[in-house]
């Protein structure tokens, strides 16, 4: 006689996903394993900017972020706080795109953009809910509202004033803006988890084709 037990979906995705999980523990802090990821980051001094103490924690970030690709296909920004450095500044890989999730090959520092003591000086008034994840709550999912594009002035690693005012209507555009809230909230000691309306719309990346689907949707 067969016993029968019930089993759950996409357990080969599921063991991948954790296995993951405990390779990236090595350098990034989870909620609940540093007060820092509650607490604003402090600004870099500008003039401090291009020291070599800060050249050495930037490019520590942009190894962390390119180990992450490497280890998991995916990841497109990380914020020194989530690496135990609470300043300022984010490293964010612009070569991600909506369709290539996947993409284990491109794994150097060429599509890197680094961004420091962001300042947001215009939000748009239409709001988009897409569903985010995050190095430091994952592997959970969470549908998170912000805004389809913002500006921001930030300094480049070489000390320079920039401004991003680039409002692509794409959907590759609508995700560079979002990475860019998302890791600037990190920044203000704000995880996604934190600013979700209903908290029983989180899930966990269980279905390997979630992303495939998802969409963004107006507010």
């Amino acid at each position: 006689m067969t016993k029968w037990k019930p089993t759950p979906s996409f357990v080969k995705h599921k063991r991948e996903v954790f296995k993951n999980e405990i390779n990236i523990s090595s350098f990034i802090y989870k909620i609940g394993e540093s007060k820092k990821l509650r607490l604003p980051s402090k600004e870099i001094p500008v003039t401090k900017i291009t020291s070599s103490e800060t050249k050495e924690k930037i490019n520590y970030l942009k190894k962390c972020l390119l180990n992450y690709r490497k280890l998991t296909g995916y990841g497109r920004g990380v914020t020194a706080v989530q690496v135990g450095i609470p300043e300022r500044f984010s490293v964010i890989y612009k070569g991600q795109t909506i369709t290539n999730i996947k993409n284990k090959k491109d794994v150097t520092d060429k599509n890197i953009q680094v961004i420091i003591n962001p300042k947001i000086t215009k939000k748009s008034k239409h709001l988009l809910n897409y569903p985010e994840s995050c190095m430091s709550a994952s592997p959970v999912i969470v549908p998170t509202i912000r805004p389809s594009w913002i500006e921001f002035d930030y300094y480049d690693e070489e000390g320079n004033l920039k401004h991003w005012d680039t409002k692509d209507e794409t959907d590759v555009g609508k995700m560079m803006n979002r990475v860019f809230m998302h890791e600037f909230d990190h920044m203000e000691g704000i995880v996604n988890v934190d600013i979700v309306k209903d908290p029983s719309k989180i899930i966990l990346w269980s279905d390997p084709d979630f992303y495939k689907n998802a969409e963004f949707t107006k507010v």
